[in-house]
């Protein structure tokens, strides 16, 4: 029996052209930028950040039963 040196295949499924490679860093510039904006807004003021989501929770959470 002779060992088959065994090559990923999913390298080359998973190739990308190079406008996909750009778009695909354009998406994760987007969500650091989203999260870091979130960071600097959390930061400057911890209070309205939880008061804001507190808000949403509440309101979400209510549910009334219509018979």
């Amino acid at each position: 029996m002779s060992k088959k040196p065994n090559k990923p295949k999913k390298k080359e499924e998973t190739k990308l052209t190079r406008e996909e490679e750009l778009e695909r860093e354009n998406e994760l510039l987007r969500l650091e930028n989203a999260y870091l904006k979130k960071l600097r807004a959390f930061r400057e003021n911890p209070n309205a950040f939880h008061e804001k989501h507190k808000q949403k929770w509440h309101s979400s959470s209510k549910k009334e039963d219509f018979d």
